[in-house]
């Protein structure tokens, strides 16, 4: 029997209160539309207010609830049982069961009912706090977070928090506390809601709050700690944007859910797969090429995106789960809970992210004939505004008809269309529909402000806006021929428009209701924006753009993320904002730097032999960069830029919503702060991206379109006695930098404030792996004069190591002084090639060194040795074509001499070079399209029984280039090959290489013009005849299609793997048939090679971190300042000889007999002897005259006076007394002098000549480093302090004279 005065009621032990409820016979209906709150119409409450009332009048020592000095946690009310409980005698609780009730009462003495008038039942149980009772004071962990008492009782005072306090039966030294959260939108009218202090104290008890079942249940953890860490660890470790970027759902398109009928048409036939027809058949109309099954489904899930975007919680909301198992909504930032979930439409539209290579612009032009004829719905907002029109006579009811298909955004012409093929034609209704096509009025923006002269500001007028079905596409320069070939290629039926550059004028609105694709390049649509009137407080251009006139069915935009995610407001920005768009799509397989594929990581690696083996590795690299780890900058970064392409492009509520309008920070939310002060990613980053990203994952692709396979290998070269001088010079500059230096202050080239020129120096460092001539022998003697003297001064206390580092150096140098080829190569800017049995009457005065012409092979610098084949090549007509070669070597000889850096000052600016004679395929204006003169096309070549076919290329200087060709040569004829670099000095030697041995080869460089460019392109790809295409490592990112080559050559090795990868991705990507196999080139145990073995050691995590510069790796840092001299050997009489280490073709190829010369139609003598060749060939197209740019630029091209060169040695004599000596033109203007810097070659592409910057006074007043008056380009090596010799060192520097640290070169 109960104690008399208790209210209790006894429940089973097995039963929990909310089910022995559920068996009541009284009913119980749920509260606010949620199971989570019920209320029970016994009205428990009531009942045990009465009792209380009852036991305070029979029980006059009973505690008084209403007491002022009441300290709160004596309050308690057991809201689980929705009981309340007034005894002191220990009573144990059927649902606790390892706990005894304590007294308890609400604030205001009425048991469950404050003075808001609020029963518990409106409250949410949220968790557990735990604390330890006041009578126990020992024993407390220190690491135990503190009970929260002023915050809890705050809250209570305000009606925010109920608690029920427990002490555990077993642990009596403990009590926990049950907390029940008033969510926001209940009883708002009651209960102010807006203190900033309350809000701090509910995120204080939210944060540390016990949610389990197990901890409301009143069982005692074993470790008190467990849960503050588990729950502390959770917070900290978060997945990475990349890793969330990978594991995204793929698309699954429900066509079952679709209210709009057309648009599940259009998603019907995407998904279908035609039956009956070819494998050509796509399914959708006017689609010529059949998708892929991933293609079908992203493209269905696209057109579902756009025509009923799907409903998405609050992305401020957290949903949670109370103890009991019911859903709330947490506010973490804000400090608010609530009740009835909040949502928002996803995008109406979004990112389409397929990886590289995977279709996705047939995806796009898949959903614009899908959906061709829809029309965009009228805003709402103005949709309410229409009002039927008053007409002075009834319609007819075609009248009627078609102006509610407008109203209403029908798709009556694709309705038409189709009956038009059946064969039906209907053209008054066409006509009709045609006639009140769907508009809506934007009116005038109210007035709100007025000028100092009481003049309202003036604003633009009300604008009429047409509805129009078709799409604008934005794309790049360079990207505007691929869309072109693509509609072509894969469509029918589409009415396009291209404009492409800003002489194309931009159609009226009425022709733009026409259309189904605007194609607009991006810097022909910034033309369309005019000026910025950021205020409107001008008056509105009369000639706005027609665009901003229409209401566009979608917007695409090709690489957007160059567009919305950079931040800048350009005038391609400011014109998004002017559109009227209802769907706008971003196309980029990288929509930040840090989301890409995992596939992109995984092409830069060794070669995977099946997929077993690929999957494998997927599933590491996936599980390697799960957490964010030391990349979270780079990737709150990444998050800045993902919120300009939500906010500016997508439109995205609540993010973009205005600040009357409920508006939500994105950095608040999405990089909130965390207990460290520092901030990280939300949580709700996956739900973001899913809810904006169209994307499949690899695998999936890969088992349903398998790729062929991808050979990525290394392939270490020996370096030659030239290769292996200019690294070691680097290395001696280094190294003398660091002993003098002491390795300390800013005289120390790897002081952090020598970092910009540090890392100019190391990639030219890189660069002479493939050549360098770009030491001046006065530097290089100063360098030796400085090290002799410190070595002098200080041998006695400085290291072994840096002894034998400083010997070393000056023995290198040394050997570079006394090496006249060397220094020959260094005066002309040339690289060395070698050629046997050129013809002796000639050798002297073709031999770039003069002290080696008798030396067999002949070494020639490669412009010089192309100028050879071009004179050659120009007599093939003549008897005897090597007559006057010898009056040309001295022609050219001079030529070259002007190429001296003595006289041709370092340009400041790349202008835009002449080029090649284009092929056939490719257009040139400056050329006319036919010559009577060679329209036979006719060749003639070099008699076999020529002295000269005898001349052979047997070698090269350069490692690197001596490979090339050999492969070039080997594969050409079989296979279309792809060559990467990253310089253009690079770039310049391997053109040159490969027209000395006549392969027919293309460039896609960024000294191009974009249209050149294109065509360029479009020759490698079409034409047969072009074997090789040269590409910038720059532009390979682009969106660029070649998958008609199969071997790919990088020059040079990639730091960033993500780089190298979208250079192999451009080949290896869905379209090719044949296996890819990839070579990068490497010189072995040099600096490059120990660069490329430490890439692949390193972890995801370190790659992240030292993506942008391989000196932000410290492991890397140290291995170059730790670089040794590589071993130059000597010949028995202790001499270097430069031609005992060359790179040697594997089979040596015709030096005067690889070129043909056309021949004129009227020496045709019909039996046979010219040679015709097929379309494209490079002599199929006259050769057109020097363009004006060429003229303007004043660029320096080798070209050769025959008249001067076949005139007799007495005319010679007395026209050029002094042949033999340069003459060098001095410059008298400096603005000339850079108009004529630099040396462009046929090719279009720029040598910058190597050389030393002016050194510059040292700064007497702080001895810091003391910048050039102008930067130089990256083809030098610079540096802004004078006072430490990274570069070069003269005699007579002040040198400190402190101990070094031994065994370091820097």
């Amino acid at each position: 029997m109960e104690p008399s005065g208790m209210a209790h009621f006894n429940f089973p032990n097995s039963v929990s209160p909310e089910r022995m409820l559920a068996d009541q016979p009284k009913a119980l209906t749920p509260l606010y539309g949620d199971s989570n709150v019920w209320s029970n119409k016994l009205d428990l409450f009531g009942r045990a207010s009465a009792c209380q009332e009852q036991e305070q009048g029979t029980n006059s020592g009973e505690h008084v609830p209403c007491s002022t000095d009441e300290d709160t946690s004596m309050r308690r009310s057991c809201g689980s049982c929705h009981i309340l409980e007034f005894s002191d005698t220990a009573m144990p609780s059927p649902l606790h069961s390892d706990s005894t009730s304590a007294p308890t009462t609400t604030q205001d003495g009425k048991p469950g009912d404050g003075s808001s008038g609020l029963n518990l039942e409106s409250y949410i149980p949220v968790g557990v706090l735990r604390k330890r009772n006041m009578f126990d004071t020992t024993n407390i962990p220190k690491n135990i977070d503190e009970f929260p008492s002023p915050a809890i009782a705050n809250l209570e005072k305000h009606n925010w928090i109920r608690t029920c306090t427990f002490p555990y039966k077993n642990h009596p030294q403990w009590s926990y506390v049950c907390i029940y959260v008033l969510p926001d939108d209940v009883g708002r009218k009651s209960i102010p809601r807006s203190s900033m202090a309350l809000r701090r104290a509910l995120k204080t008890v939210m944060a540390r709050v016990d949610r389990s079942r197990e901890a409301w249940e009143g069982k005692f953890p074993e470790d008190q700690n467990e849960i503050v860490i588990n729950e502390k660890q959770k917070s900290e470790e978060d997945e990475s944007m990349w890793y969330i970027f990978n594991t995204l759902q793929d698309p699954v398109p429900q066509v079952e859910t679709m209210q709009d009928l057309y648009a599940r048409q259009a998603m019907e036939e995407l998904l279908s797969t035609a039956t009956g027809a070819g494998e050509s058949d796509s399914g959708v109309g006017g689609l010529k090429t059949a998708l892929y099954p991933y293609q079908r489904r992203s493209a269905a899930m696209m057109v579902q995106r756009e025509a009923q975007p799907a409903r998405m919680l609050d992305p401020r909301l957290q949903a949670c789960k109370n103890p009991l198992g019911h859903e709330y909504y947490y506010d973490k930032e804000e400090g608010c809970i609530v009740h009835e979930k909040k949502m928002y439409s996803e995008a109406c539209g979004g990112i389409l992210a397929e990886t590289m290579g995977c279709g996705k612009t047939l995806i796009c032009l898949a959903v614009i004939l899908a959906t061709q004829g829809h029309f965009p719905r009228i805003p709402l907002q103005y949709h309410q505004q229409i009002e039927n029109p008053v007409h002075e006579k009834t319609a007819s009811l075609v009248e009627m008809a078609a102006a509610a298909a407008g109203r209403y955004s029908l798709p009556w012409k694709r309705y038409f269309d189709t009956l038009k093929r059946d064969g039906l034609y209907y053209d008054r209704c066409v006509e009709a529909c045609e006639k009140n096509r769907g508009n809506y009025i934007i009116p005038s923006a109210a007035t709100r402000q007025k000028g100092r002269n009481g003049v309202p500001y003036p604003r633009p007028p009300p604008q009429k806006i047409g509805l129009c079905s078709g799409t604008l596409i934005v794309v790049p320069p360079n990207l505007v021929d691929h869309w072109g070939s693509e509609i072509a290629k894969h469509t029918e039926g589409l009415k396009v428009r291209v404009l492409r550059n800003s002489s194309d004028k931009t159609p009226s609105v009425d022709e733009l209701l026409h259309y189904d694709i605007v194609l607009f390049s991006r810097i022909r649509l910034e033309k369309e924006a005019g000026e910025l009137v950021p205020n409107r407080r001008v008056s509105a251009k009369s000639e706005d753009s027609p665009l901003t006139k229409v209401h566009w069915l979608r917007i695409i935009v090709d690489e957007g993320h160059n567009v919305a995610g950079h931040g800048q407001r350009t005038n391609m920005v400011h014109l998004l904002d002017q559109l009227q768009v209802e769907r706008r799509w971003i196309v980029s397989g990288t929509p930040s730097s840090g989301l890409y594929g995992v596939e992109i990581s995984l092409a830069s690696r060794e070669t995977y032999s099946n997929e077993i083996e690929l999957s494998n590795a997927t599933n590491t690299a996936l599980r390697g960069r799960k957490m964010t780890g030391s990349a979270l900058d780079n990737e709150l970064k990444d998050m800045d830029k993902l919120r300009h392409i939500v906010v500016e492009f997508l439109d995205l509520k609540p993010w973009s919503n205005s600040r009357a309008n409920d508006p939500a920070n994105w950095t608040k939310y999405m990089k909130p702060v965390g207990e460290d002060g520092k901030r990280r990613k939300a949580p709700s980053l996956r739900a973001t991206l899913q809810g904006l990203v169209v994307r499949h994952r690899m695998d999936t692709i890969h088992v349903e379109t398998p790729l062929p396979p991808l050979s990525n290998k290394v392939i270490h070269l020996e370096p030659t006695f030239y290769d292996q001088l200019s690294l070691n010079l680097f290395i001696a500059i280094l190294g003398v930098n660091a002993i003098t230096s002491e390795r300390s202050d800013q005289d120390y080239m790897f002081h952090p404030r020598n970092r910009k020129h540090l890392s100019l120096t190391i990639n030219n460092f890189r660069q002479a792996g493939f050549w360098w001539s770009g030491f001046d022998q006065k530097d290089i003697s100063g360098t030796m004069d400085v090290a002799i003297q410190y070595l002098q001064k200080n041998r006695e206390r400085m290291p072994k190591d840096d002894i034998a580092m400083m010997t070393e150096g000056i023995r290198i140098a040394q050997i570079a002084i006394c090496c006249g080829s060397r220094s020959a190569f260094r005066q002309y800017h040339e690289l060395g090639v070698f050629v046997q049995g050129f013809p002796a009457h000639a050798r002297s005065l073709w031999a770039l060194d003069p002290s080696t012409a008798d030396t067999e092979p002949l070494l020639l610098g490669i412009s010089q040795a192309r100028q050879a084949q071009q004179f050659i090549t120009s007599r093939l007509s003549a008897e005897d074509p090597a007559e006057g070669l010898a009056g040309a070597g001295i022609k050219a000889r001079r030529e070259l001499a002007e190429r001296q850096s003595d006289s041709v000052p370092m340009p400041t600016k790349i202008s835009t070079p002449v080029t090649l004679p284009k092929k056939s395929g490719a257009p040139d204006k400056s050329a006319k399209t036919s010559s009577p003169k060679f329209s036979k096309g006719l060749l003639k070549s070099l008699p076999k029984d020529s002295p000269l076919t005898q001349t052979k290329l047997v070698a090269t200087a350069s490692a690197k280039l001596t490979y090339l060709l050999d492969r070039v040569l080997e594969l050409q004829e079989k296979e279309k090959i792809i060559i990467f670099y990253d310089n253009n000095n690079i770039a310049f030697w391997i053109a040159e290489g490969l027209e000395m041995i006549g392969v027919d080869f293309r460039i896609y460089a960024n000294t191009l013009k974009p249209a050149l460019r294109t065509s360029y392109l479009a020759l490698f790809r079409e034409n047969e005849e072009v074997r090789v295409l040269l590409m910038d490592l720059r532009q390979a990112s682009h969106g660029l299609h070649l998958a008609n080559a199969s071997r790919i050559f990088i020059v040079n090795p990639i730091w960033q793997p993500n780089v190298e990868s979208q250079a192999i991705k451009r080949a290896h990507r869905i379209g090719q048939t044949r296996a890819v196999y990839v070579e990068t080139l490497v010189l072995k145990d040099t600096l490059e090679d120990k660069m490329l073995r430490r890439r692949k050691e390193m972890s995801d995590s370190e790659i992240q971190h030292a993506e942008k510069d391989l000196l932000d790796d410290n492991a890397m840092s140290t291995i170059i300042q730790n670089e040794k001299f590589l071993p130059m050997s000597e010949s028995d009489n202790g001499d270097h000889n430069p031609f005992a280490r060359l790179a040697f073709l594997r089979n040596p190829v015709g030096f005067f007999d690889r070129h043909k010369s056309p021949v004129l139609d009227k020496f045709d003598s019909g039996k046979g002897k010219g040679q015709r060749i097929g379309e494209g060939s490079l002599f199929n197209t006259p050769l057109p005259s020097p363009s004006k740019t060429s003229a303007r630029r004043k660029r320096k091209i080798l070209r050769f006076d025959m008249d001067s060169a076949n005139a007799s040695p007495k005319d010679r004599e007395q026209n050029e007394p002094d042949l033999l000596t340069p003459q060098i033109k001095r410059r008298k203007n400096s603005a000339a002098a850079e108009e004529a810097a630099g040396y462009v070659n046929g090719n279009g592409l720029v040598m910058t000549p190597s050389r030393m910057p002016p050194r510059r006074p040292r700064n007497s007043t702080n001895g810091s480093a003391t910048p050039l008056s102008t930067s130089p380009p990256l083809s030098t090596i610079t540096s802004t302090a004078t006072s430490f010799p990274p570069f070069a060192l003269f005699s007579g520097q002040d040198v400190q004279t402190k101990v070094s640290d031994p065994g370091r070169l820097g």
